[in-house]
């Protein structure tokens, strides 16, 4: 099997095929974040979910075949959501957001889920650079010392206290989709923060760690040729930053 592989790579067959992978991996992870978009929205709008078949009975008291019905619906939908964009952009956007707002506060049970929404789409509405700014790669160790750890996001330098433990919120990004990620109250003394763009953890997600010692700043890069870099079991010294 060696000799195999060995064979291989001499020939340039493996390294050719390599460069090829590599060539089309943008694609098929793009390809595949779409598809995960894609299908979320199939269970939250398609046919057979619950907004599916509301508008589907609507549509069906007007026109007795299923598809049309679905159709006019939904035209009905986006034609209503133009028609409020058009008020919104002639009348004031704040004016009426800040009346909505109001009515919807009055309305029990409802108040408490609809504030916190509310904020998250007028987040989603900034520009990226507002939404990222006072945001910073950290380092985050876990468990006994020695052990793994991970880069995330910092949203902020306040720090709170849950059951006598410092603590700050951490959003820990995941591979392929970033935006998939978990939010998590990290210790505060094991959040080191790195002197690295949001766009370069960003990349090192989207490429499942292979644009990482592309975008890893050099300080961070242990060189090969360094006897310190390795104890003498083989693996990284604990300890060291």
């Amino acid at each position: 099997m060696r000799h195999a592989f060995g064979w291989f790579w001499k020939t340039g067959m493996l390294s050719t095929f390599l460069a090829g992978l590599f060539a089309v991996l943008p694609i098929v992870i793009t390809v595949g974040i779409m598809a995960w978009v894609g299908g979320l929205l199939k269970a939250w709008l398609g046919p057979e979910s619950f907004v599916g078949k509301g508008l589907s009975h609507m549509g069906l008291r007007f026109v007795t075949d299923p598809t049309v019905a679905s159709v006019l619906a939904w035209v009905a939908v986006l034609a209503a959501i133009w028609l409020l964009g058009a008020l919104l952009k002639s009348v004031g956007k704040k004016r009426i957001e800040k009346a909505f707002n109001a009515a919807m506060e009055r309305i029990p049970l409802v108040n408490v889920l609809y504030r916190p929404v509310a904020q998250v789409v007028d987040l989603l509405q900034r520009k990226p650079a507002d939404t990222m700014q006072g945001m910073s790669v950290v380092y985050c160790g876990f468990g006994h010392e020695g052990g793994a750890g991970f880069l995330g996001l910092l949203v902020s330098d306040r720090v709170y206290r849950f059951d006598g433990r410092m603590c700050q919120i951490v959003y820990v990004p995941t591979s392929p989709v970033p935006m998939s990620g978990a939010v998590i109250f990290a210790a505060a003394d094991s959040v080191h923060r790195v002197d690295m763009a949001v766009d370069d953890l960003m990349k090192i997600c989207l490429s499942i760690g292979v644009m990482s010692s592309q975008v890893i700043p050099d300080q961070y890069v242990v060189p090969p040729e360094d006897p310190s870099a390795l104890s003498a079991n083989g693996t990284c010294p604990h300890g060291k930053e």
